[in-house]
């Protein structure tokens, strides 16, 4: 009996599913041919699906000729729907999940043919180029690695859902189409029709709503929700990303540190990390001491200290002048122990040399131990007996290395931090393996914008300063810390929040504080100013980076090998050619475009004439042309010889309008 087309749509079992269990048993399986292989006698296909991949094979001698010339269509890429018994093989291929069995064909039908991918649409092929894999990035997609990291990514996100389900959350959908606020980066604008000249803007974060949600009452919300940011791009970031929205009601800091460290434990489980909490706590100021970065990596332990007490007597002026300068500039070491760093060559040095003064320093100072013993670029200003108690008070003797930065503190943590990460790979320092979570505390409130002259949020207007720097806010804003925390992991900060400010009276004073004036305030944030003025309970929260998180876990270096279709650096869609222009009409309806109108004046002239001979005509019409070409209507009388008779306007013509 054949088959109806719905029928012949199912299959029986999922290609990577097969195994010695299913020896003898017919099945009916669907995919695309991986690879074809024609040995004259025996056909060979692998045949793969989303869940995995499995040989089929078909002897030329006994099949029929109609199989045999359909078979031998087939090639890489073609989908297809085949029946066959489930064989064991004869040499089995412990390569693959289902290399103990085989597939022998019964009946293969071609649904759809392929043309040559112009990519490579498997693993360890050579790799195309990022812009040739995003510009064909369904067929890019069709790499197991890739559809490995987006399955990774949904297990990630049922997870989390279940996690605040089980924690008596409730997911809400906040809105896309917003009000342009001041949060730090750029907004992407949507111009209204209805309301001409006036603008949405996609939301960079639900943060306003979800605190209005806990005025309302809900207590416990979260949603997995899409920001939107019109910033500067980079390996870990894209214009559109997907967040975990959080916040609650009723909560100090330690309770959402909780939560979020509990969900963390779970996540880590899914790729077989065991990590324990609580999870550890680092403030800002200690992270920026002793690491030189506020998302420090903790997979290796190498610490940045202050030496400058070591150079109070130097004859190296710069290092001299910075040790009388009563901290507001130190010289600062990172050192590295062991063979590896010690013997750096020459030209590994100046590369080094290169990084720091790419990120702001002068120079990269040292001080090594090698083979050949002691070398240095401040050898001549320091003695091998002072090299030694610096080496020691960074916690190392024998080979080794030490790089010296000068300046204000903000200068020195940029380079060394940097430098920090960099080493810590060149030197194998770093477990891929290993997942080093931190929470990192106490942020400042406020930073100084050299180019607005003015305080702005290090995090946003909406996060509570510390109830012991309250006195600070006025007098020393720059000393006021924030309640607020990031969480980092390996060196990457995957989430952040704070407790947030539940008090018009205070909001309003933070308002003032960052330059923000009452009328501001009012027009830009009026709805949560009146909000917190109806009894809105303390409340906090946080925004973890969903995408963030999925590259880490998959152990991906870029967040675009975990996103299905993503944007390049440069902000487009390769694939959709996104963004385009638009038609001028889409442009004229949103008030984006002035209809440039042109007034013209109409008129018509009538004559009266007796000439008869076209040649006569065509002068009486050029004359015509020529003597009122100022004029709109009129009448013009010729005699027999093309002589003018009378010529008078008879009334001013109407005017038209034209677009």
């Amino acid at each position: 009996m054949t088959k109806s087309p719905k029928q012949s749509m199912q299959r029986s079992h999922r290609n990577g599913d097969l195994s010695r269990v299913h020896v003898g048993e017919t099945v009916h399986l669907l995919g695309w041919a991986r690879r074809v292989r024609n040995l004259g006698s025996l056909i060979f296909i692998d045949l793969r699906d989303r869940w995995g991949l499995v040989q089929l094979t078909a002897d030329t001698t006994t099949i029929s000729p109609e199989l045999l010339h359909t078979l031998k269509s087939v090639r890489s890429e073609f989908v297809l729907s085949v029946q066959g018994t489930v064989e064991l093989r004869k040499s089995p291929n412990q390569e693959m999940p289902t290399g103990d069995i085989e597939v022998r064909i019964l009946d293969l039908k071609i649904l759809n043919s392929s043309l040559t991918p112009p990519i490579p649409v498997e693993d360890g092929e050579e790799p195309a180029g990022e812009e040739l894999r995003l510009r064909y990035r369904y067929l890019d997609l069709r790499k197991n690695s890739l559809q490995k990291n987006l399955w990774l990514r949904s297990e990630m996100t049922h997870l989390i859902r279940d996690h605040f389900r089980q924690n008596d959350f409730i997911e809400v959908e906040t809105p896309i189409l917003t009000k342009s606020t001041p949060e730090g980066a750029r907004d992407y604008l949507v111009p209204s029709r209805v309301h001409a000249g006036e603008f949405f803007a996609l939301p960079q974060s639900p943060q306003l709503f979800k605190q209005l949600l806990q005025v309302s009452g809900f207590e416990r919300y979260f949603q997995i929700c899409r920001c939107f940011r019109d910033e500067d791009l980079r390996a870990d970031r894209q214009p559109e990303f997907t967040q975990v929205d959080v916040e609650m009601s009723f909560i100090n800091q330690d309770d959402i540190q909780d939560l979020i460290s509990r969900l963390m434990v779970r996540l880590s489980s899914m790729v077989g990390r065991t990590i324990h909490t609580p999870i550890p706590q680092i403030t800002y100021r200690d992270a920026m001491e002793f690491y030189g970065s506020d998302k420090p990596d903790l997979r290796f332990e190498n610490r940045i200290f202050d030496v400058t007490h070591f150079f109070a007597h130097s004859e190296f002026k710069l290092f001299r002048n910075a040790a009388e300068s009563q901290g507001q500039r130190r010289v600062r070491a990172l050192g590295f122990s062991g063979p590896v760093a010690g013997n750096l060559s020459r030209k590994q040095l100046d590369r080094l040399e290169e990084q720091a003064k790419h990120l702001g320093a002068g120079g990269l100072p040292y001080i090594k131990w090698g083979k050949e013993g002691l070398s240095s670029s401040l050898k001549k200003f320091i003695s091998e007996e002072e090299a030694g108690e610096i080496a020691k008070a960074l916690g190392f003797s024998g080979e080794g290395l030490i790089l010296l930065a000068v300046g204000t503190d903000t200068q020195t943590s940029r380079v060394l931090g940097e430098l920090r990460n960099l080493c810590g790979q060149q030197f194998e320092l770093i477990d891929p393996s290993v997942f080093a979570f931190v929470w990192v505390t106490e942020f400042p409130m406020f930073e100084w914008n050299e180019e607005s002259h003015r305080w702005v949020a290090v995090h946003h207007p909406f996060t509570s300063p510390h109830p012991d720097d309250l006195e600070l806010l006025e007098d020393r804003p720059s000393a006021c810390r924030a309640l607020a925390y990031d969480l980092v992991l390996n060196g990457f900060e995957i989430g952040g929040g704070s407790i947030r400010i539940h008090s018009s009276e205070l909001q309003s004073r933070i308002f003032r504080l960052l330059g923000i004036s009452a009328a501001e305030a009012q027009e830009k944030f009026g709805f949560l100013l009146e909000a917190l003025s109806y009894g809105a309970p303390p409340m906090g929260g946080i925004a973890l980076g969903l995408d963030r998180m999925a590259m880490l876990f998959a152990g991906e270096a870029s967040i675009r090998e975990v996103i299905a279709f993503p944007k390049t650096a440069q902000a487009r869609c390769l694939m959709t050619s996104a963004p385009s222009f638009v038609d001028l009409r889409q442009l004229t309806d949103l008030g984006l475009l002035k209809e440039n109108k042109q007034t013209y004046r109409v008129g018509a002239v009538f004559f009266e004439s007796e000439a008869s001979s076209p040649a006569l005509r065509r002068a009486l019409g050029k004359r015509i042309q020529e003597m009122t070409s100022t004029q709109t209507q009129g009448l013009i009388s010729f005699d027999s010889k093309g002589q003018v008779i009378d010529a008078r306007t008879i009334q001013e013509g109407p005017f038209f309008e034209f677009e």
